[in-house]
């Protein structure tokens, strides 16, 4: 799909027109192997080869680190994930940040083809910051619940972080008129103006990929394509703060129908910004914050990484 990004906007298409389809099909075909895969698949993977990598990478003492993962591979390192995290804090210490998405699991959230396509102005989410759990996997659940940690309020792609930057990361990501999840002062806008790290380990880095919303989102209404958000409804509830809030946040529609991040993916490790190896058989990515924006700035005057949007221009 890497070839033309309109090859993976037809693919796109097709995907979402069928979505429960697809669906079906995935959970019939994969779930005998996935139930077979362990540690014996493919043998054992040495952690410390990942981390080495990392550091060789720009992940040292004192640095903020955006992880994005998948515990299924990691699986074959014999780590638990309370042993895959403090492998990480150990290589920022002293003074480092560990941040990963802790996107809140919302029990009216549409799902498939319906997460794009339902309106959702009558509809409210509640989101409890100590209480909703996260929909980004099993790192993440365990990051929540280590001592200092802390989650932003923000209640659209989420972030929790442990360190010494993660109560200032998460400080006043509602302020203002019109606040966006990867906007200025988010979560996300602070990881990027602190020249953060972002790793992907298990995963596909380009697909999880949330801060290239910054460079969205900092652009609020001169972003060139229009009708880029809807409004969504909050309540917000983080022990005794409590706020009923409708936010802005990018239409599914995008990301689902037009975003091109095979093409992303090409382009990046074209440009040499994304660093990405096979170690043991787990995928291990690397991308600096500072190369990612103004990457992205320089090219966004269309809106890439989304294509098939002329219409929608302004």
């Amino acid at each position: 799909m890497a070839v033309s990004p309109y090859v993976e906007l037809l693919v796109r298409r097709v995907y979402w027109r069928n979505a429960g389809l697809m669906t079906a099909f995935k959970k019939r075909v994969r779930t005998p192997a996935r139930k077979e895969r362990g540690t014996s698949a493919g043998g054992m993977a040495d952690y410390g080869r990942l981390l080495d990598f990392l550091r060789r990478h720009g992940v040292h003492g004192g640095a903020l680190v955006v992880v994005h993962s998948a515990y299924g591979p990691l699986k074959r390192t014999g780590l638990e994930p309370e042993q895959i995290i403090e492998g990480l804090l150990a290589l920022i210490r002293p003074g480092g940040t560990l941040a990963m998405p802790a996107m809140p699991a919302f029990a009216n959230a549409g799902k498939g083809k319906n997460y794009v396509t339902d309106d959702i102005s009558g509809q409210t989410f509640h989101y409890d910051v100590n209480r909703t759990p996260t929909t980004t996997g099993v790192l993440p659940k365990k990051l929540l619940a280590m001592p200092g940690a802390r989650r932003s309020r923000f209640p659209i792609n989420t972030m929790v972080a442990v360190g010494a930057l993660a109560a200032d990361m998460m400080a006043g990501n509602l302020d203002g008129d019109r606040p966006l999840p990867c906007g200025t002062g988010s979560s996300w806008d602070f990881c990027a103006r602190h020249n953060a790290v972002i790793v992907g380990l298990g995963i596909d880095l380009t697909h999880s990929l949330t801060m290239i919303h910054v460079a969205e989102d900092r652009l609020d209404e001169r972003w060139p394509i229009r009708g880029w958000y809807r409004n969504k409804r909050f309540t917000i509830r983080d022990g005794d703060f409590f706020q009923e809030i409708s936010l802005r946040e990018r239409h599914p529609r995008w990301g689902a129908l037009h975003f091109a991040e095979r093409t992303l993916c090409r382009d990046l490790i074209a440009a040499g910004l994304l660093k990405t190896a096979a170690i043991d058989g787990i995928r291990v990515e690397v991308l600096a914050a500072r190369d990612l924006l103004p990457f992205l700035d320089s090219r966004n005057q269309k809106g890439y990484p989304y294509f098939g949007v002329r219409r929608h221009l302004g």
